[in-house]
């Protein structure tokens, strides 16, 4: 009496992608080694092996049955009645493998042995293989490569769909472009790519190899990858060279996560406040984004300037179905980030109620579900009409103004996604700050005590209520978040550079013998400073010294806030010969908006003709 018996194929690729094995040849054989019978397995993990071509030829005989699987990896067999207590050897055939880039040559295949089984002993053979083995064989064999990941946001863990997903090799001249894929529904994307991509050079196509973007130069065997995401012009993921996974395998498997999300009007999840920008978090604490007891942010010992996003989520409506607003206060008396925080008593200043306080800035986008080429993606721009009287801010009102003022009905926002830029309002520091800058004065002359610059500093909290029908807030769990000490600073870096004989003789007089500098760097916020000189008939600088005190490079010591000095020699750091000369002062500061820090302050420039 015969038999069926089915089964099915899957290669795994990461725990959470797995591919369907269609067009594979499986074959029956019967063991090539009879006390394979006493070693049988279901699963078969511990006996995958590579079948040569010399051990095929010894098999022929033993090949009792074969067949391909479908496009579902499906497979079956009609057994005679005398096999029926037999065991087999389960073998493959690969042509090629799924979503191969490179198409396979002719004749090219692999034969890999599965396992030894009884097949009337089970009811339904589903067999994946294990990823390392068939990552190996996909590569080595095929020269198949593959991405597989899911992108989610970064706090809810919620998949983000439709975005754009691309890999990029970190090279020693260029980058490669290893493939772009869009997320599904669950946030998963997909990869595939050969050695050819990552392994271009300018020498190219004559001379193709991997190499890695640092010095001394090194050749490796898998590319250094990092990832570019996207989604309706919004960048989620943004890493760089620095980011890359070394040397990766030829299946990588990655989870990334963005903290702008796609939101729906009615879904409820946790509101938070949780950074500021993309560079530092809400929080006090030892991470590297994280605020310390005195209020500087990031291991960077950052202040905050200008404009700063307060960053974070909110739903737009409660789980009542009320619409949520959040608002933003602030108290210009502060406590340590480690202790208890100020009196809700000081918390006065109110972002969208205080003057000057507010910034408009996006904090949503509307994507239109189906693009026409026209308005497909609306940017939400916050707006002091989002506002009531007391600072309560409702960004569904921001979203209904922004439908209605692109000629859209409010209804209309049922063809729109919601994208929660990560943005919850924008706060000018401008506002925040009063010290003066420092009065001028010549160079060399430190900044008297009387004129340097105070230390500012305010406390922050964050708060969410739920808009009640009699016109009330109900403030949700959610109320209170409070950073205690955020320090801000907006003034300008003091900055004077002179030569002194340049001073006694006249600004067109050549100079012979020494020649001195006299220069003040003042700020308290001062992360570095250096001199520097050039001879007109030279493309580089030499770096000029002051003992200890300069060049500072990375300062995070508040007490280091600058220097002064009127009697610098230079001839003596540097061989002068007759010809034009042009000093150079720059410095940089510990101000940071969140998303960049301020750039370089300077040069500050003289010049003088030096006349052997």
């Amino acid at each position: 009496m015969s038999y069926l018996f089915k089964g099915s194929l899957h290669g795994q690729i990461c725990e959470d992608c797995i591919e369907t094995l269609s067009g594979i040849e499986v074959r029956l054989y019967l063991p090539w080694r009879r006390n394979n019978e006493t070693h049988v397995e279901t699963n078969g993990k511990d006996n995958f092996r590579i079948v040569s071509a010399a051990e095929a030829k010894q098999r022929e005989e033993l090949l009792i049955a074969k067949t391909t699987t479908d496009a579902n990896g499906n497979f079956s067999f009609k057994m005679e009645e005398e096999y029926q207590q037999a065991a087999f050897d389960i073998d493959i055939i690969c042509h090629t493998v799924p979503f191969a880039v490179k198409k396979p040559e002719a004749g090219q295949a692999v034969q890999l042995h599965l396992t030894t089984i009884i097949p009337i002993q089970i009811e339904y053979w589903d067999f994946t293989i294990p990823h390392k083995i068939w990552c190996n064989i996909r590569g080595k064999y095929f020269d198949a490569w593959v991405i597989c990941g899911h992108l989610r946001n970064c706090e809810t863990n919620r998949p983000i769909a439709n975005a754009s997903v691309t890999a990029w090799d970190a090279d020693f001249l260029t980058d490669d472009n290893l493939g772009t894929a869009t997320t599904d529904a669950n946030g998963h994307f997909r990869i595939d790519y050969t050695s050819a991509t990552f392994k271009k050079t300018f020498l190219s196509p004559w001379i193709n190899v991997e190499t890695d973007p640092g010095l001394p130069l090194r050749f490796q065997s898998g590319p250094d990858v990092y990832f570019k995401t996207t989604l309706a012009g919004e960048t989620l993921v943004d890493e760089t060279k620095k980011d890359a996974r070394k040397n990766v395998d030829y299946c990588l498997c990655v989870n990334l996560c963005s903290k702008i999300n796609v939101i729906n009007e009615n879904e409820t999840f946790d509101s938070s406040w949780t950074g500021f920008g993309d560079s530092f978090s809400a929080s006090y604490g030892t991470g590297a984004q994280d605020f310390d007891a005195d209020g500087y942010a990031g291991a960077g010992k950052h202040v905050l300037y200008s404009v700063v996003a307060l960053t974070g989520q909110a739903p737009l409506k409660a789980a009542s179905g009320n619409r949520l607003k959040y608002r933003f206060l602030i108290s210009d008396v502060t406590t340590p980030n480690n202790a208890a925080s100020p009196a809700a008593s000081n918390f006065t200043k109110i972002i969208g109620v205080t003057p000057g306080l507010f910034a408009a800035s996006q904090i949503l986008k509307l994507d239109k579900k189906v693009h026409t080429g026209t308005l497909d993606e609306l940017p939400v721009i916050s707006n002091g009409a989002d506002f009531d009287a007391n600072g309560w801010f409702d960004a569904t009102n921001a979203i209904e103004r922004t439908l209605v003022n692109n000629g859209y009905a409010i209804s209309d926002l049922s063809l729109f996604k919601i994208i929660d830029t990560d943005t919850l309002l924008s706060l000018d520091t401008t506002a925040l700050t009063s010290q003066p800058n420092v009065p001028d004065a010549p160079a060399g002359i430190p900044v008297p005590a009387a004129n340097q610059i105070g230390i500012e500093k305010v406390a922050i909290r964050f708060q969410i209520g739920e808009l009640l029908s009699d016109g009330t807030i109900s403030i949700q769990p959610a109320n209170g978040k409070t950073l205690n000490s955020v320090i801000m600073n907006n003034n300008a870096t003091f900055m004077k550079l002179a030569i002194t004989e340049l001073e006694a003789t006249g600004l067109c007089t050549p100079i012979s013998g020494s020649v001195h500098a006299k220069y003040t760097v003042y700020h308290p916020h001062l992360q570095s400073f250096k001199m520097t000189i050039r001879k007109n008939s030279s493309t580089t600088a030499d770096e000029i010294t002051d003992g200890t005190f300069m060049p500072l490079t990375n300062n995070t010591d508040p007490t280091k806030t600058g220097h002064a000095n009127a009697n610098l020699q230079i001839d003596n750091q540097v061989t002068l010969v007759r010809c034009t000369y042009s000093v150079k002062l720059y410095a940089h500061t510990r101000l940071h908006n969140g998303r960049n820090q301020q750039g370089q302050i300077g040069p500050v420039e003289q010049l003088f003709f030096y006349d052997v």
